[in-house]
């Protein structure tokens, strides 16, 4: 049973309004964090935000967790497309713009339910998605295909069914980044962003999706750290506005739900404000819980301190509790929940099939020449570009490699590049494969937090002028669609995704074993075949 707010200290109260990083990969092997992360549990830290880890151990510490806690956690997890978006294990499902591609918000609609259903089976009960930011500018380093579409119209129907999806498996679902982090071409992880529009833009776009998620009956809303002059002159965060968050989006809008910041310990944030004053300030300003600060005891310590020095203030602390805990039961967190069992492998199956399926509907070709599929007598090379050198895409560009293997008879040369490949490997590529037909890239590249940009450097772009000269070309966008500006191709296969099924059904278009729609102006990516 979920005691009474107003009986709770202030150190209980301000406690249950942060959120603290807990990463599972690293609690394992590190001491320390095992100690800070006990010594939360045990000061009544109302929740963790979940990263990177292996699913079913995952599983097992939340279930350790919440038994060292005298109140329930709640704990939540970036899951836009599934469980591997921070955990090993689960099912892979298409981005958001891929899903819209697919334009059946049914099966976005079962998408979301799935992905609930796995967090909730490993223990997370809020699912900080739907991405409800508008992709307006084709620049934008950090949403990208993370958002269903470039325009309110095309992205609505999906932004409900995917709430739908997920509050209907008991998940709560977060409508983010308000008031829109699609206008812009900085990253907030690395600096603010400066939303430069004005209020009647703001109205007839990034506010739409947002207005159709409260509709939709979404439980939380996650403010971005965003400077929009037209809202707050000040130049604060939106992240840490009263005007935005109190006066727009409680008064005005009447949006009773849970209000989260974005992660505190983001650049736009722990650059110019400590981890208590960010804490105390988006409280201050109707936060009701802050999401990840960069260091969780100086915030709980500074909240602490704040609301004992202004005894006004733990009205406040109780009004964001009495949300929390509302919510906590509506998730059935009012006991500590049980250790769910795996779910079996025809649910997994299931899932799968229904990814791989969205992800083929999804597809956008544009093939003038009539490349694919490939004829069994063509000879040919496949490159995969690699927008980083994490693992996570070194094993995409393996899974590329590997559907191609599977589904076609021919052999073929196979390589990486990287930012770091040089003219003369290049050539040395080139004379590797100068008899082949045809020359396939796989361009993986999307939205990654402090990387700054998504496109293409001069080394990577010198290195594909080279090793397609006189070659047919075919280029899968397997990332951000806006590529086919980059790199001349005579095909392009657009996946919107560089999920999983995403990359197979991409790969399945060589053998015929997939399709896809003619890409045209109508659908994203910005793409108009008369000008390639």
């Amino acid at each position: 049973m979920l005691p009474n707010p107003e009986s709770l200290s202030n150190e209980l109260l301000a406690a249950q309004c942060i959120m603290p990083r807990l990463v599972p990969r690293d609690y394992a092997v590190n001491p320390e964090l095992q100690k800070e992360i006990s010594e939360l549990i045990q000061r009544g830290i109302g929740g963790f935000c979940v990263f990177q880890g292996e699913a079913d151990p995952t599983a097992l510490l939340l279930h350790q967790l919440q038994l060292k806690s005298e109140i329930p956690l709640l704990f939540s997890a970036d899951y836009e497309h599934g469980l591997p978006m921070r955990l090993e294990g689960g099912t892979d499902m298409p981005h958001a713009m891929s899903m819209m591609q697919a334009h059946d918000p049914d099966a976005t609609k079962r998408a979301a339910g799935y992905i609930a259903k796995e967090a909730k089976t490993i223990g997370v009960y809020w699912n900080f998605a739907p991405v409800c930011d508008i992709n307006t500018d084709t620049n934008n380093p950090i949403i990208n295909i993370r958002a269903f579409a470039e325009s309110p119209e095309q992205a609505e129907a999906h932004i409900t069914a995917f709430i739908h999806g997920t509050q209907s498996a008991g998940v709560m679902a977060c409508a983010k980044h308000f008031p829109g982090h699609g206008n812009t071409s900085t990253d907030s992880h690395s600096a603010l962003p400066l939303i430069d529009c004005s209020l009647e833009e703001l109205k007839s776009r990034e506010f739409l999706p947002f207005k159709t998620a409260i509709d939709a009956g979404v439980r939380s809303i996650m403010i971005g750290h965003l400077a929009i002059p037209v809202l707050d002159a000040s130049g604060v965060p939106a992240s840490l506005s009263r005007i935005i968050m109190h006066d727009l989006l409680r008064e005005e809008w009447n949006y009773t739900g849970i209000i989260v910041t974005d992660a505190l310990d983001m650049h736009a944030i722990s650059k110019t404000y400590s981890s208590a004053e960010a804490t105390i300030a988006c409280l201050q300003a109707g936060a009701t819980i802050a999401l990840v600060p960069d260091n969780a005891i100086e915030a709980l310590n500074g909240v602490i301190e704040y609301v004992n020095t202004h005894p006004e203030f733990r009205a406040v602390l109780i009004d964001n509790v009495k949300r929390i805990f509302a919510e906590k039961e509506w998730c059935g967190l009012r006991e500590k929940p049980q250790l769910h069992p795996p779910l079996d492998s025809t649910v997994m199956e299931e899932h799968a099939m229904h990814a791989l399926d969205m992800a083929k509907k999804g597809l956008r070709v544009h093939d003038p020449k009539s490349l694919l599929p490939i004829p069994e007598t063509a000879s040919f090379a496949a490159f995969a570009v690699l927008g980083d050198d994490s693992e996570e895409t070194l094993a995409k560009g393996i899974s590329l490699f590997r559907v191609m293997a599977q589904s076609l008879e021919q052999e073929c040369d196979l390589g990486f590049i990287n930012k770091d490949i040089t003219k003369e490997e290049a050539e040395e590529f080139a004379e590797t494969i100068k008899d082949v037909d045809t020359v396939i890239l796989g361009l993986l590249m999307k939205p990654q937090s402090y990387k700054g940009t998504i496109g293409i450097n001069p080394e990577i772009a010198q290195a594909i002028e080279i090793l397609t000269k006189e070659k047919k070309t075919i280029a899968f966008l397997l990332g951000s669609p806006y590529l086919h500006s980059s790199v001349h191709a005579d095909a392009y296969v657009c996946a919107f995704s560089d999920a999983l099924p995403s990359i197979a059904a991409a790969a399945l278009t060589l053998s015929g074993r997939s399709f896809g729609k003619e890409w045209n102006s109508a659908d994203a990516g910005n793409f108009h075949p008369e000008s390639v």
